[in-house]
């Protein structure tokens, strides 16, 4: 696997991407190398987008920031959206998350320390419960309520 790659801007808005090689999982073990990309911003607070690039194709899917992080030590998620963790033989801990419904679903890991490192990079641009502090409802709802 690649070394994890992680970028932050301060300016104009408070973001961070982790870009990361790692694999889909079938039947419990990495299959399929794929390009990860994990995106998280201060426009945004509540929210992680993740980026999934199996040779060439692109998927784009959203999740909760807390689910990432209560994943990091159990079992989290409902819906078309689960994160827990995983402990290999070896030691090596993992973090597995399955987008989409279970019959029809893409499950892909992660190492725990590589997701876990950038989660506190995301905490330190926005702490946890100040995320609503860092919406601009002014700006959202002005056009909405100046229509005549």
């Amino acid at each position: 696997m690649s070394k994890p790659v992680t970028l932050t801007e301060l300016h104009p808005h408070r973001t961070t991407t982790l870009h990361h090689r790692t694999h889909l999982v079938r039947d419990g073990r990495p299959a399929v190398p794929l390009d990860l990309e994990l995106h998280y911003t201060s426009l945004d607070p509540f929210a992680v987008r993740i980026s999934l690039k199996p040779d060439g194709a692109s998927i784009q899917w959203s999740l909760s920031r807390d689910a990432l992080l209560l994943g990091l030590r159990r079992p989290e998620g409902i819906g078309d959206v689960a994160v827990w963790p995983v402990q290999q033989a070896d030691g090596r801990g993992w973090l597995r998350i399955r987008l989409g419904p279970l019959r029809s679903c893409a499950v892909f890991q992660m190492e725990l320390d590589v997701i876990s490192n950038w989660l506190d990079v995301t905490l330190q641009l926005v702490p946890q419960n100040t995320e609503s502090h860092h919406l601009n409802w002014d700006d959202f709802l002005a056009p909405l309520l100046d229509q005549d």
